[in-house]
């Protein structure tokens, strides 16, 4: 079954316009300027689509790369869940019952982390994963 896009000429994206719906040939209905539809391929997806305008054609968006300034805020937040692990109660089986017992892979992995706050960087980052907490009683 072929598809319609549905362009909409008033939300710029990219170098051309949103894709903002695709329906059946069959199911599609009048619209007025700045909106128009187009014949499309049958696996294009409203907003994941733009139309280029220059070739006539419908392209996939471009993969989004997070920017430095957005890594280093995933990086604070990523810091800010495991605050507590610095905590030097919370190891001390001499103070806490139950304690942890693998705090150094926390500092390990906080210290990765908080590089990215120190020094962010563009782009997508393959982040460390976060400890599991391992508890033992005293």
């Amino acid at each position: 079954m072929s598809k319609q896009a549905l362009i909409s000429q008033k939300e710029p994206r990219e170098s051309g316009y949103r894709v903002a719906q695709v329906e059946p040939d069959d199911q599609t209905f009048e619209v007025g300027a700045p909106l128009f539809w187009t014949s499309c391929a049958d696996n294009v997806v409203q907003d994941q689509f733009w139309y280029n305008p220059q070739t006539q054609t419908i392209e996939p968006n471009p993969p989004y790369i997070p920017s430095a300034e957005e890594n280093k805020q995933t990086a604070i937040g990523l810091l800010s869940e495991t605050d507590w692990t610095t905590i030097p109660d919370v190891a001390d089986p001499a103070i806490s019952n139950p304690y942890l017992t693998n705090q150094q892979a926390y500092f390990d992995y906080r210290n990765i982390v908080r590089g990215y706050t120190i020094n962010p960087v563009a782009g997508d980052i393959n982040w460390p994963v976060q400890p599991t907490p391992i508890w033992s009683n005293t």
